[in-house]
């Protein structure tokens, strides 16, 4: 499914350069610039608002991911 930096979510498997990353947080971006995505291997990822890409979702996102972050 496409995800946009509005609909990234926790848990999502996005393929990034031929590797399938897990994002496990994510920080708005002062604004409106879009997201900073960080995945379980540690590597960062900035999405711009009109920024798409292909992602798997597996189910609803943690509870952790409802969590809000200052920024």
């Amino acid at each position: 499914m496409p995800i946009t930096a509005d609909s990234v979510q926790v848990g999502d498997a996005i393929s990034v350069g031929g590797r399938t990353l897990i994002v496990a947080d994510l920080c708005q971006l002062p604004g409106g610039a879009g997201k900073m995505v960080r995945f379980h291997s540690g590597e960062r990822l900035t999405l711009h608002p009109r920024s798409a890409l292909v992602a798997t979702r597996i189910g609803p996102p943690p509870v952790r991911a409802y969590r809000r972050r200052g920024g």
